[in-house]
């Protein structure tokens, strides 16, 4: 009896172990499943810079091989013409205006902001960060500068970056980045001081002109965090390389903890200040802009690489995209959006419509003139994750099927905004435009339009013919449409705008 009762308990425990280990073998396999998620995400960089719409002056075989090997979309949008507003909506899936993450006055976050990302918005790290993801951030943040708002409080697990633009943290006879908007009405004055001395500096670019530090932010098991100012000021030479080889050790990382992961690799070029290591120094054809995109190049062919090295370049989604276009006006040392009209801080499609190239498990291979918005990712990215709809992103459509199957987009329109003004809206291939402006009072001079300018974006991809005339119904069309995403809209005050007036 009692060698029997052994036998039993034997048995017994031998089919515990067996359904023990085909459990983690089965929990293996579903994190072996779970696909992995890379946002590249440039900052300034032109539509026709490099890639599909290409540059011959730049050679971007990593970009060229992402688009060849993926899908590249032709009008897709980010959410605002500068950096802050853009990047908050592609984080959130929602538009600057509802979240508050815009500014009428002070369009951006300098250094010493008072506020930065709501701590009431959802994230898509958050949402990887709930789902077992490893999340990390590599690059510039530039949604509050206060260690409160750095991007470990917003779901990434680790960061390493700058939190501005690196033509911040400046100081011009005692002006800085910070004081230049105080008083107010002493705005103007102290530009005029400040403004040739700092165009000169972008032009012959030193790094210890921009105090902009590099920090080393962690957020531990325990909630707790570890954050750190490794370097003031950063050395912009190797900053390109250090995102990228600290982007490879996360993902590296991730892959032997048997983690799926998001990575957000921000880069802070080809925004001015242009730096590049001295390996691509007067390597491009097209002088420091070419250099730096091809430093740039080079760090998405090492990232490709990496997923190859790992083994998951079957299971990778890899986005690359820029967070709004050219800044036109630093001539030689900023990229190009032709022939797209004007650049960024414009409402013009120089100014918004990015390239964007999209490679990943099952993506069609091809062109899609189809309309997305960085607002989309969110979506797009969780229903590919296969965590389902996701409330908060109100603003973001699901383009999956679009990339699977070449469906067409559910994207039929876009809002275009500076701060809280809509200056245009985009319903299929036609745009209205309400007010058109140049860049920080570059031409063309603002002008409202009465009754609002029409142009067919199919037949006049530069925006020079008005054709509101010949085509009411048309225009009215659209302004329906206007009036239909007006009415889902409510508009928060501006973040940016108040953070000083709450002291």
């Amino acid at each position: 009896m009692q060698i029997q009762r052994s036998i039993v308990l034997a048995l017994i425990f031998a089919s515990c172990v067996s359904h023990a280990q085909s459990s983690v073998q089965q929990q293996s396999k579903q994190q072996n499943d779970s696909p992995n998620f890379i946002i590249v995400y440039t900052d300034d960089m032109g539509y026709s810079d490099a890639g599909p719409f290409g540059n011959p002056l730049i050679d971007t075989p990593a970009i060229d091989r992402l688009a060849n090997n993926g899908q590249t979309w032709t009008n897709f949008y980010a959410a605002a013409p500068v950096c802050t507003p853009s990047r908050g909506a592609l984080l959130t899936g929602k538009l600057p205006v509802r979240t508050g993450l815009y500014g009428n006055n002070i369009n951006v976050f300098f250094p010493g902001s008072k506020k930065g990302m709501p701590e009431k918005e959802t994230t898509l790290a958050e949402v990887f960060q709930a789902h077992q993801y490893a999340t990390g951030m590599f690059g510039k943040w530039h949604l509050g500068d206060a260690k409160g708002f750095y991007p470990t409080r917003h779901g990434f697990n680790e960061w390493l970056g700058i939190p501005y633009s690196n033509d911040m943290d400046w100081d011009v006879e005692g002006i800085t980045s910070s004081n230049i908007f105080f008083p107010p009405k002493d705005i103007m004055t102290k530009y005029g001081t400040v403004s040739p001395v700092l165009r000169r500096q972008v032009l012959q670019p030193d790094i210890n002109d921009w105090q902009v530090p590099l920090i080393h932010s962690r957020r531990l098991p325990d909630g707790k965090f570890i954050d750190l100012e490794i370097e003031r000021p950063a050395d912009q030479t190797l900053i390109t390389q250090r995102y990228t080889t600290e982007s490879i050790r996360f993902m590296r990382e991730a892959v032997t903890a048997n983690k799926p992961f998001f990575l957000y690799l921000a880069h802070s070029m080809p925004h001015v200040p242009l730096f590049r290591s001295a390996e691509f120094a007067g390597k491009s054809k097209a002088g420091i802009y070419g250099d730096v995109i091809e430093e740039i190049d080079w760090s998405l062919e090492n990232i490709i690489a990496a997923t190859e090295e790992l083994a998951i370049d079957d299971s990778t989604y890899i986005v690359f995209t820029s967070d709004n276009g050219p800044w036109l006006i630093y001539g030689s040392h900023a990229g190009t959006a032709t022939p797209l009209r004007n650049g960024k801080a414009t409402t013009f499609e120089g100014g918004m419509r990015v390239m964007t190239v999209f490679s990943g498990p099952d993506i069609n291979q091809g062109v899609i003139d189809d309309l997305g918005s960085q607002t989309d990712l969110f979506a797009t990215f969780t229903a590919l994750a296969g965590f389902g709809y996701q409330a908060t992103a109100s603003d973001s459509l699901d383009l999956s099927p679009t990339l699977k199957t070449g469906a067409t987009s559910p994207r039929t329109t876009v809002p275009y905004y500076s701060g809280s003004e809509l200056r245009a809206f985009r319903h299929g291939d036609h745009k209205l435009h309400f007010v058109t402006q140049g860049a920080y009072g570059r031409k063309p001079a603002r002008e409202l339009h009465q009754p609002a300018m029409l142009v067919d974006l199919n037949s006049d991809i530069g925006e020079t013919n008005n054709i509101a005339k010949d085509s009411p119904q048309r225009a009215l069309e659209v302004l329906q449409q206007v009036e239909i995403f007006k009415q889902s809209l409510t508009v928060a005050p501006s973040i940016l705008d108040r953070q000083f007036m709450e002291e």
